[in-house]
């Protein structure tokens, strides 16, 4: 071989390894690549796939048994049988289903027969729903559905083999379809089967609040204390610059090239593109400034898993999450995302920590399919299993004590900043002691 062709070979190779070394580094971080995946289509269809599915999988999961008994499964669903049969009737609905009428909502009479409720935390657009299951054009979207937040799912009646299904829209209307068989997994016996799996039990009421109404817990019940933990802490709990950047590299295309800025009540990490900033009221920033292309049509699909996709990729980020609200503002979408553990929502109160706007346990900011900001609570949520807490839920009690008219209550975990051992109603928003 002679030394030219050494040189050539030489060469080859190094500008190989230039390739692969430049493409691990923006694949790292590829919801920031915006041309790559305008490049490489697969990769973007597969983000909106997973974006979708979690779009319409419900924040929570009513079960109806028909005796005036509700069970309530959040969506970390550890009753998979509850979607299942739900899915599958959904999907054969999207592919085969009939429309029937659209009435004026009784609420009253839709919860007197056994079935499942899937309950979404903002109002769900029909071609979203469509889309999330697989389908383009449906009779959902032929229908012209106003916005819903509740769907009810309804095994076939004895004697029957059509189950049905109600959309819950904002306009006061219940949207009824029938759906007939297309296999099994969807008649009244599997309803059966897999309801009789689940541990049934007087958890939930229904209760009709001055203008609004909802699944109240009600009883005796048992949870379990939360370990709050700090990932960006070392192992004595303490924080300092160094331990922190390298918590927080995995947000720069290049951990190698990040510029650390030491600050009294923050500190600030960059490179030419990207800062990120960890207040010592325990938030995280990431804010980036690559150049968008607004070119394009930003549709809320596509926004909506760039913003999971980033998400997922944070892996300090170990609790279940469900979209808790979303606005539009400035031509950006924001989504809020909240916390749930143990089958209990975690409630950030107004203006916690220490007046720090951040209404919610993580905010995703997304421009044209790019993530622009990113805010999060630095705390991770361990449940505690040797603690075991009996106690009692007393809604009619806490309705005598206010005296008021109210639109919203639930249980749920207050934030806390070591350990949470009480769970608290939250009534529109105010927090009050559980008895």
């Amino acid at each position: 071989m002679t030394l030219s062709k050494a040189k050539n070979i030489l060469v080859l190779l190094l500008a190989g390894l230039t390739i692969y070394q430049t493409g691990v580094l923006w694949f790292f971080n590829i919801t920031n690549r915006n041309f790559l995946l305008n490049y490489f289509p697969f990769m973007q269809q597969a983000s909106i796939s997973e974006g979708l599915d979690r779009l319409v999988t419900p924040w929570r999961i009513i079960t109806i048994h028909g005796d005036g008994r509700f069970s309530v499964q959040y969506n970390n669903l550890s009753r998979p049988n509850v979607e299942r049969y739900g899915d599958i009737v959904l999907s054969h609905l999207l592919q085969r289903g009939s429309f029937v009428s659209a009435q004026r909502l009784d609420y009253g009479a839709l919860l007197a027969e056994p079935g499942y409720i899937y309950e979404y935390a903002f109002p769900m657009e029909a071609d979203w729903f469509t889309q999330g299951f697989g389908q383009r054009d449906s009779l959902l979207t032929d229908q012209g559905l106003a916005p819903f937040r509740q769907v009810i799912i309804r095994p076939p009646a004895y004697g029957s083999i059509d189950a049905h299904v109600f959309f819950l829209c904002e306009n006061g209307y219940a949207h009824e379809f029938t759906v007939p068989p297309l296999g099994t997994g969807d008649g009244r016996d599997a309803f059966e089967h897999m309801i009789s799996q689940e541990a049934i039990g007087a958890y939930y009421v229904f209760a009709e609040l001055q203008e609004g109404e909802g699944f109240i817990r009600h009883g005796e019940f048992v949870f379990h204390g939360v370990q709050v933990t700090n990932p960006y802490a070392d192992v004595h709990g303490g924080l300092s610059l160094n331990f922190v950047q390298g918590q927080v590299a995995g947000f720069f295309s290049n951990p190698a090239v990040i510029r650390p800025i030491p600050g009294d009540d923050v500190w600030v990490y960059r490179d030419v593109n990207t800062v990120v900033r960890y207040y010592g009221t325990n938030i995280l920033e990431y804010i980036s400034y690559r150049a968008i292309d607004r070119s394009g049509p930003s549709t809320f699909v596509n926004d909506y898993a760039a913003a999971i996709q980033f998400l997922e990729r944070d892996h300090l980020v170990i609790n279940e999450t469900y979209l808790a609200d979303f606005r539009e503002e400035y031509g950006q979408r924001i989504f809020y995302f909240n916390y749930v553990i143990g089958n209990i929502p975690l409630i950030m109160p107004p203006n916690w920590p220490r007046n720090a706007e951040l209404s919610h346990p993580i905010i995703v900011t997304v421009d044209h399919g790019i993530v622009v900001r990113y805010r999060k609570l630095a705390y991770n949520f361990h449940i505690d299993e040797e603690t075991r807490i009996v106690a009692q839920a007393d809604f009619y009690s806490l309705a005598n004590q206010l005296r008021q008219g109210f639109t919203d209550v639930r249980l749920g975990y207050r934030m806390g900043n070591q350990y949470i051992n009480n769970v608290n109603w939250f009534v529109d928003g105010l927090v009050f002691s559980l008895n």
